[in-house]
């Protein structure tokens, strides 16, 4: 991955800015159509509490209910979906916290912030890949599979979660970082040239 860093930060700034835009448009774009795909799906709950049950039972349970509703074969395409939607998380995450960075100085809090949102959100991507190849296992047998397949599902789930909000924490933060670090830079100017002036 760090080969891939070091291509995109030596991008131009305007192509970087391009892909950016892109990229995080791309990702909301394919996060509204995975909403889509869940809603249709009628699962009982929202994403994040079924995906963190770590209950089999309770999992076979949602499962049937869609099963009555005739919508558990949309939630079958919501979880093929999810995979365009992770590669977009991903490239998101790798060229938007880079794009970021170019504000800072090497080395400084911020950089080194942003630099390492740019790892965590792929890694939390990738958390996502190894939770739906779990639950194809769960789908291929949804009343049936053993109850501690959903340990390991909801496992992976929840280490998903806590990369992903870990590397937006850190971008929101090496933001805040580096605005603080640029306004104490200008007053400290500011002061040096008054007491020069003096």
């Amino acid at each position: 991955m760090s080969a891939l860093k070091t291509r995109i930060a030596s991008l131009s700034l305007p192509v970087h800015i391009v892909l950016g835009v892109l990229s995080f448009g791309i990702f909301r774009v394919t996060n509204i159509v995975l909403d889509g795909f869940y809603a249709r799906s009628q699962f009982p709950v929202p994403y994040f509490e079924g995906q963190t049950a770590f209950d089999g039972a309770q999992i076979k349970a949602w499962y049937a209910v869609m099963q009555d509703a005739g919508t558990f074969n949309t939630y079958v395409q919501t979880q093929l979906f999810d995979y365009l939607f992770m590669l977009t998380m991903a490239t998101m995450g790798l060229i938007v916290p880079l794009l970021v960075r170019r504000a800072y100085k090497v080395d400084s809090l911020a950089f080194r912030i942003t630099t390492f949102a740019s790892t965590l959100i792929p890694l939390g991507a990738l958390m996502d890949a190894f939770e739906n190849l779990v639950s194809f296992v769960m789908l291929a047998m949804p009343q049936t599979f053993p109850n501690w397949i959903a340990l390991v599902y909801s496992s992976f789930a929840s280490i998903k979660f806590g990369l992903i909000g870990a590397g937006y924490i850190c971008v929101f933060a090496g933001i805040v970082i580096g605005v603080i670090a640029y306004s104490v830079g200008l007053v400290s100017a500011s002061s040096r040239q008054s007491q020069l002036q003096h």
